[in-house]
């Protein structure tokens, strides 16, 4: 195969397929290399179908109430149709992609690509593709730890834990970052008995220290079982599931474990210590132009490391398809939101209490509860609150960190006030529609200059 392009992006993921239909857009000749189904992990094995599956844990965890709001009867998961409903969304929106890439003139080449030099790529059992220019997309893959290797059956990975074919009765998870706490939350709202294993001294510590306290207490309260600042000595499975060892030798027996304590860049079998481009710690070195250390090679998305997180690795294809075709775009990090898929929903942009305070920042802080807010009491969902962070000399607000209903739609608003750099006057100027949840950011605005209508003093 032989073939000239103005650029080869290899991978299909949320980084990759984005560039090649940007780039289309510029009026490029395009070949996107893919040996899996388009869309990526986050389509096929991650945000799609974990949210598909949170969907339906929320209905349950608010239908499990109905009896209060004068809703009889019960109800209860159904895995074998749940995983037919993510099937169905997730074989829907690869199509679509597919499609958009037809629609944009990408020709997508189905292999294992490998980069020999700036401007070839060869595809196994093709042979070799040339461009002018390449970004390099290929994404990341779940961390195994030794003794704890994935089997499919009993020690799980999060993929696996998405093909279940029915719900289990009790499950330990080993990690307690976003992904572990996202399938505990789900599992623990289908019925299953959850535990949650995590080394350091709380679950997900990026994030604001009250709002993971809360969600601590919260799982807790759900009946999540938390052994914090813990290590996980060993495991064995058996025909009856899997007996973890802990530190100071105490055991704990499930049906099933998931090991989830992160991902690494993909950075194996694309030819990248061969042709030479810098590699540290793991990932593909880039400047903020999403360039590598080779002259018309980019990469961008999980593969260089950093957040990891799809709608960032979007943005940086995106930058790179522009910069690959002559543009001057820059990254920037400044306003990156992180949403986080538990019951209830986190979600956060912008500096936390601790980090502006670390900085030598002189902060104030505006909380507001949705127990206190009308549209909450009346969902049923009042537990959680909404929290900013500003610079108490000129009111710029530096953070917003929400924990209750709908946290990670309500984001959008805080991204939009720290990227533009608002104050809180600013914000609270705003009229916010009643009744709706979104309020609860203009009065934790205006609790943060100590003027919050709906809050005791």
């Amino acid at each position: 195969m032989s073939a000239e392009y103005d650029l080869i992006v290899l991978g299909g993921g949320p980084a990759g397929y984005p560039a090649a239909i940007r780039a289309s857009q510029l009026k490029a000749r395009v070949c996107l290399i893919e040996r899996e189904a388009l869309g990526g992990v986050c389509l096929n094995r991650g945000c799609i179908p974990t949210k598909t599956m949170h969907g339906l844990a929320h209905l349950l965890e608010i239908a499990g109430g109905g009896a209060e709001a004068g809703i009889k009867g019960t109800v209860e998961a159904d895995m074998r149709s749940l995983q037919a409903h993510k099937n169905r969304t997730v074989n829907s929106l690869v199509s679509g992609v597919e499609k958009l890439l037809r629609e944009s003139k990408v020709d997508v080449v189905r292999g294992e690509g490998r980069i020999v030099r700036p401007g070839e790529v060869e595809v196994e059992g093709q042979g070799s593709i040339r461009g002018g220019n390449i970004i390099l997309a290929t994404g990341s893959v779940e961390v195994e730890l030794p003794g704890m290797e994935f089997n499919g059956a009993t020690i799980l990975g999060g993929s696996d834990l998405l093909n279940l074919e029915r719900i289990p009765e009790s499950m330990l998870v080993v990690g307690g970052g976003v992904i572990g706490c996202e399938f505990a939350s789900i599992f623990n709202a289908f019925g299953t008995r959850v535990s949650i294993v995590e080394m350091l001294p709380s679950l997900i510590a990026t994030e604001d220290d009250q709002v993971i306290r809360f969600l601590q207490t919260y799982f807790r309260k759900k009946g999540i079982q938390l052994y914090l600042g813990t290590r996980v000595e060993g495991m064995a499975s058996s025909a009856g599931g899997v007996t973890v060892r802990l530190e100071e030798g105490r055991e704990i027996a499930a049906e099933v474990v998931l090991v989830s304590v992160g991902r690494r860049p993909n950075i194996s079998g694309a030819g990248l210590p061969e042709c030479g481009i810098t590699i540290e710690k793991n990932r593909v070195v880039t400047n903020r132009r999403m360039e590598t250390n080779l002259e018309g090679v980019y990469a961008a998305g999980d593969v260089i490391g950093g957040w990891l997180l799809a709608h960032v690795a979007t943005r940086e294809g995106l930058i790179a398809a522009r910069n690959a075709l002559g543009g001057e775009e820059e990254i920037d990090y400044q306003a990156v939101p992180t949403t986080i898929y538990t019951l209830p929903e986190v979600s956060r942009v912008g500096l936390t209490e601790r980090e502006a305070r670390e900085r030598g920042l002189d902060v104030a802080v505006g909380r507001f509860p949705f127990a206190a807010n009308g549209k909450a009491k009346g969902l049923r969902e009042e537990e959680g609150f909404v929290k900013w962070v500003a610079a108490k000399k000129d009111g710029g607000l530096l953070g917003l960190h929400i924990i209750g209903p709908q946290a990670t739609e309500l984001l959008t608003a805080g991204i939009l006030a720290v990227k533009r750099g608002m104050t809180i006057s600013d914000f609270t100027s705003a009229i916010l529609p009643h009744p709706t949840l979104s309020e609860a950011l203009g009065e934790a605005a205006e609790h943060a200059l100590g003027r919050a209508i709906h809050l005791l003093r």
